[in-house]
């Protein structure tokens, strides 16, 4: 057939036609009768408005954006102006999308369209708050297609999850799933996902649970394409159970669970990262494996589609520099390292993979040496000043820890050194050396910084006033109190809270505790099935109280035992012969002690005993005359001519 027998009028009656089959639109068809009015009339604005169509319902993107740009697409740009909008998003041209959209007239047929489209890339675009406006915007005003309030419930919860995994909770609040949501499997889905991003890992099990039996009782769909939709959520429970520390569980599912067969480019990323991370705690880990494993998964995911979220792609560059460190790449670590910092230069946890590579072939002293430079040319560093921690307390330096964790909270500014997890570690170790003083002045100093704070931290609240209950000071009984009852007003459900006050008031100011009082359940209720007269009999064991420092300035007035030795006998001791009274001088200071020989008699005569003796006469004058004694000397020597030596016979001299 030739191309002039394609008229406009042709390509009407075409479509109508095609609108009325049973199977739907065939996409390839239109497009063909319109490229064929397209060549004898080439400016038809119809026949250009339908090519596109059928270009985007045969996910011909590019092309149909390509139609836009040309000389003959300009005049359809302001009457098909959702098609362009949605083109530019399934492009990656996300910021033009945004601004299409939002210059659309408000009055034009497809303005709510486009509100959806804007909201779309402006999901991809990770501004989640636009994301949250628009759709509350359009879940008020009536709804024009079918469905679109499932499809609403669902794009909701998944920007509730990005809105948490972004570290936003805040904006999302404690929202319940609604029963509406637990119908629909993507709804539930999501769901799940924001109870995994705000660590509410019970409910998190229950609605995957609950996901993947909504999408096992789709009637709709295939086997193959049900195997589909469960591979996120696979993906998910993995994770969870990594969470939960059900390791053996995660492995099970996770070897069960082919990651390389997952059909969407994003999920097999992650997959393959929860499956390394399973595996590494296992004994048969191969590094090697490992690597090429991630290597392959990213070096595929290059679509649009599966371009990770923000939050994802650091955790996937500081997944890359981990396993190049695995294998021993040191160098390609800190290249790593290097362009991670480049990209995210707030985030100061890279320098401990980047100590981690400097110090991998140091061992002992060397490592902590090492990282004690690294730490004191960076003071402000967590995860140098942690790792230095954790090597001292290995080694036994527990004042060594201490004192690094000290320095790394003086030096970090007031919305950093009051974390609850730094707070929490420096308490832990002030515990370990018993300074109870120490714990409540700095969970007092974390306590009073976060009440200035438009987000209270509940624990740290809870902490500082459980320390502040163990001391004797009113003040600091009162200050207690102040905590419990704003954990109360927060949560008035809190009986933790409740027994804090009563703790707090009970000595100082009982009139407050009145209210509170019948709220806790009763002592006798308590001890109501104990039977202390068998306690008693059985023995109560004291746990061993570590000593601590406040221990030291009021030492003990116990006396000490001093421990008597039995008395050493020699072997031919006889109980029935009295001691020798001069046993305990040398043999030669006895007084019976005869030396043998005549060499042994001279030294005999030379000792103190037998030798000479000097004396001193004083003068009438003032003077002082020496007189030497020689008569044993004398009877020893036998005369003055007794010490010279004899000549050898036959000696030559």
């Amino acid at each position: 057939m030739s191309a002039k027998l394609y008229t406009p009028d042709s390509l009407e009656s075409l479509l109508k036609k095609l609108s009325l089959t049973d199977d739907g639109p065939d996409h390839e068809e239109i497009l063909k009768h319109a490229n064929n009015v397209l060549k004898s009339s080439k400016g038809n604005t119809h026949a250009l408005h339908t090519k596109v169509v059928a270009l985007l319902n045969l996910d011909r993107h590019e092309d149909a954006l390509r139609v836009f740009t040309s000389n003959e697409g300009q005049k359809i740009a302001d009457v098909a102006v959702l098609e362009r909008a949605y083109c530019l998003y399934k492009v990656g041209k996300l910021q033009e999308a945004v601004e299409l959209s939002q210059t659309a007239a408000a009055s034009d047929q497809s303005a709510r369209a486009l509100k959806h489209i804007a909201a779309q890339a402006h999901y991809r675009l990770e501004n989640f708050e636009e994301v949250s406006k628009l759709l509350k915007f359009l879940a008020e005003m009536p709804f024009e297609a079918s469905n679109e309030d499932g499809d609403l419930r669902v794009n909701v919860t998944a920007t509730d999850a990005q809105l948490a995994w972004s570290g936003k909770q805040h904006l999302v609040g404690d929202k319940k799933t609604s029963r509406e949501d637990l119908d629909v499997f993507e709804a539930t889905f999501n769901a799940a996902c924001l109870c995994i991003a705000t660590n509410k890992f019970g409910q998190a099990a229950v609605l995957l649970k609950r996901a993947r039996q909504l999408c096992n009782a789709l009637e709709d769909l295939s086997p193959e394409e049900i195997e589909a939709e469960l591979e996120p959520v696979v993906v998910q429970e993995i994770y969870l159970l990594v969470r939960t520390g059900q390791l053996d569980k995660a492995r099970e599912l996770a070897n069960d669970f082919n990651a390389k067969n997952v059909s969407d480019e994003a999920v097999q990323v992650i997959a393959t990262i929860n499956k390394i991370a399973v595996d590494s705690q296992g004994e048969e880990y191969n590094p090697y494996l490992a690597f090429q494993a991630y290597t392959e998964a990213t070096k595929n995911a290059k679509s649009l589609a599966a371009r990770p979220f923000g939050f994802q792609s650091q955790l996937l560059h500081l997944d890359d520099a981990v396993l190049s460190l695995d294998i021993g790449k040191t160098n390609a670590t800190q290249s790593k390292a290097t362009e991670y910092h480049n990209i995210y230069p707030l985030d100061k946890n890279i320098n401990v993979i980047k100590a981690a590579a400097q110090t991998s072939k140091k061992t002992g002293k060397e490592v902590i040496k090492k990282i004690e430079q690294m730490f004191e040319s960076n003071p402000v560093d967590v995860g140098l000043a942690l790792t230095l921690v954790q090597l001292r307390m290995s080694s036994g330096n527990t004042t060594g820890s201490v004192s690094a964790l000290e320095s790394l909270v003086s030096n970090l500014e007031p919305d950093k050194r009051y974390q609850p997890g730094l707070i929490g570690l420096l308490v832990a170790l002030y515990e370990y050396q018993g300074r109870k003083q120490h714990v409540r002045e700095i969970l007092s100093e974390a306590s009073e910084w976060w009440k200035r704070s438009h987000r209270p931290n509940p624990a740290v609240f809870r902490a500082a006033g459980k320390s502040k209950l163990e001391s004797d000071n009113p003040s600091d009984l009162a200050s207690a109190g102040e905590l419990f009852s704003s954990l109360l007003a927060a949560n008035p459900s809190d009986l933790n809270a409740v027994a804090g006050i009563v703790a707090s008031y009970a000595t100082t100011d009982p009139s407050k505790i009145s209210n509170h009082t019948e709220t806790l359940t009763s002592v006798e209720k308590l001890i109501a099935g104990i039977d202390a007269s068998s306690l008693e009999s059985a023995g109560v064991a004291q746990p061993p109280r570590k000593r601590g420092a406040e221990d030291d300035a009021t030492p003990s007035m116990k006396p000490k035992k001093i421990r008597k030795k039995n008395p050493r006998l020699p072997q031919n001791h006889d109980p029935s012969k009295k001691p020798d009274p001069e046993r305990w001088l040398p043999m030669r200071d006895r007084s019976y002690y005869k030396p043998k020989g005549r060499k042994g008699k001279q030294k005999a005569a030379a000792a103190t005993q037998g030798g000479p003796v000097e004396e001193s006469m004083e003068l009438a004058g003032g003077g002082r005359i020496d007189v030497v004694k020689v008569d044993q000397a004398k009877k020893a020597g036998g005369g003055g001519g007794a010490n010279k030596k004899k000549k050898k016979k036959g000696g030559k001299w």
